[in-house]
C-alpha cells in the first residue's frame, strides 16, 4: 500500500514520529476518498510528498465530487456509538497535522497536509 511506502520515506528523512503521522494521514484521506467519493475506475488519487525546512508536506488530489473535509465537525469523543459510525478519519488528519488546507480547482479536490 502507498501509505506504508510514504511512512518509510518520511521516517528516513524526518524520523519515526513524522513517518507514522504521514502514513496515518495518507491512509485516512485515501480511505475517505475511496469510500465516499465517486471516483471512476480509471481515475487516480495523486499524492505528492515534499520536505521543507522542519516539516513534511503532503498534497493529495482526486477528481471525485467536491468535498471539503475541513467543513466536517469534530466527533464527540465521549459518545462511543457515534464514533463507530465514522468521522474519526478527518479528526485524526487534523490532530496529526500542523496545518491542513483544502481547495477545489480544475474539478479536483486538493488536500494539503503539513506535518
Amino acid at each position: 500500500m502507498v501509505s506504508s511506502r510514504i511512512t518509510e520515506i518520511v521516517k528516513k528523512v524526518a524520523g519515526e514520529e513524522f513517518g507514522f503521522r504521514a502514513g496515518l494521514v495518507v491512509t485516512e484521506a485515501c480511505v475517505n476518498i475511496v469510500k465516499h467519493g465517486d471516483l471512476g475506475e480509471e481515475e487516480r488519487i495523486e499524492i505528492e510528498l515534499s520536505f521543507e525546512n522542519s516539516y513534511t508536506k503532503i498534497v493529495i488530489e482526486d477528481a471525485s465530487r467536491e468535498f471539503n473535509p475541513l467543513d466536517v465537525s469534530d466527533p464527540n469523543l465521549n459518545n462511543f456509538e457515534l464514533l463507530q459510525k465514522g468521522g474519526m478519519g478527518i479528526y485524526l488528519i487534523k490532530r496529526c497535522s500542523r496545518k491542513v488546507e483544502y481547495a477545489y480547482k480544475n474539478n479536483k479536490n486538493i488536500l494539503t497536509i503539513i506535518i
